[in-house]
């Protein structure tokens, strides 16, 4: 398996393009920020073909490219949340809101991204390719973090940041949900498994533990 990391758009959102994972020209994508034309363009130079996108939550931020995403790959196949579909509805109304509440300098500049939102998703179950999908409710209600235990990474969005976490201020958000759910994972992951968050550097489930006192 090998993951290619971008960090891209106004809020330095990190999306990872995954291939070479025994599924020929296949490639997925892990969150999908506005500057999304450098990923793809990374896709096109490696002659892959994108089949999914899978969404760690739906905050605009992590999903202003799905609409340049679709328009490239108008087969590929979007997962998200079902507990996140507030922030996708209607183009965006959730995250109109959240904008107009949180980041009203932005709206302008981010509501053409959210109004060619794709009008079509797919819920997660349990497991989706090769990763459990681990519901990790606090910072939105509908984040999750995807967790391939035999290649022990984990995707963790925007639940857990190298000695940082997610905000719980926004619409959806629980402190108390956001700790919970942070130290379950720490306990049900293996020390070893490397963490790949939605901003910032990458970490370990070990480093997070002590962080936490774990």
């Amino acid at each position: 398996m090998r993951i290619q990391p971008f960090t891209l758009g106004e809020i330095a959102t990190n999306t990872y393009v995954v291939y070479d994972y025994g599924k020929g020209n296949e490639a997925y994508m892990i969150d999908a920020p506005d500057g999304i034309a450098k990923a793809l363009g990374f896709i096109r130079e490696k002659g892959l073909t994108l089949t999914h996108v899978l969404l760690t939550h739906a905050h605009f931020d992590h999903v202003m490219g799905l609409g340049e995403i679709r328009k490239e790959f108008p087969l590929v196949r979007i997962f998200v949340d079902k507990a996140d579909d507030f922030f996708l509805r209607a183009k965006g109304e959730g995250n109109i809101e959240l904008l107009n509440n949180g980041f009203p300098f932005m709206l302008s500049a981010f509501s053409p991204y959210l109004e060619a939102l794709p009008s079509e998703y797919e819920f997660y179950g349990e497991k989706i390719l090769s990763y459990d999908v681990i519901r990790t409710p606090g910072h939105t209600k509908g984040s999750v973090c995807l967790y391939d235990r035999k290649e022990n990474i984990i995707f963790s969005g925007d639940t857990i940041f190298k000695s940082s976490y997610g905000r719980t201020d926004f619409p959806g958000g629980s402190q108390s949900e956001l700790f919970s759910s942070i130290k379950r994972l720490l306990k049900e992951s293996d020390d070893n498994a490397l963490v790949l968050p939605g901003h910032g550097e990458r970490t370990t489930i070990k480093e997070e533990k002590a962080f936490y006192g774990l």
